[in-house]
């Protein structure tokens, strides 16, 4: 088991690589061990202790949406009252068109708090989720912000932060 301050350097090695893409196919994490010069079962014990010890407390895929055939995107500001912001939280966790959500601070000129990025395969179908959420929360303030043009999209490199 893992101290909370007092991991092994191995792990950290191995946190280091999970930030590194991952091979396309059946058994991912195969080759990541074998890069790490470990067996596959010997990196997924790591990494499962490491969820188990709160190191690693989420790990996803981040999809490049336009080589999947998602043309479209719209930042969606919601003015979401503050008493119903767990509730909001709640719902749009199920919707998978979303991949970021966040809340913001309101300024008098702007009064929007909550932010998502919804991907779709066109306008319409970004508009058909935009019309989900509203109808799901009951919820009519809010603006579209449909991407124009992309100028830099990359992975933080989170070595050198």
């Amino acid at each position: 088991m893992h101290e909370k301050c007092d991991y092994l350097a191995a792990d950290s090695r191995i946190i280091r690589y999970l930030h590194h893409s991952l091979t396309i196919g059946g058994r991912p994490f195969l080759t990541l061990a074998r890069e790490l010069g470990i067996t596959e079962d010997e990196l997924l014990e790591v990494i499962r202790s490491l969820i188990a010890d709160g190191f690693i407390r989420r790990y996803g895929a981040v999809v490049r949406h336009g080589k999947v055939g998602y043309s479209s995107n719209v930042l969606v500001a919601w003015n979401i009252p503050k008493e119903r912001i767990d509730e909001f939280e709640k719902i749009i966790s199920d919707v998978n068109e979303v991949s970021h959500c966040y809340e913001r601070v309101r300024h008098p000129e702007w009064n929007y708090n909550i932010y998502t990025m919804i991907h779709g395969h066109s306008k319409d179908e970004c508009l058909g989720v935009v019309e989900r959420i509203s109808n799901a929360v009951k919820i009519e303030a809010f603006t579209l912000l449909f991407t124009k043009r992309e100028f830099k999209k990359r992975k933080l490199d989170l070595e050198n932060l």
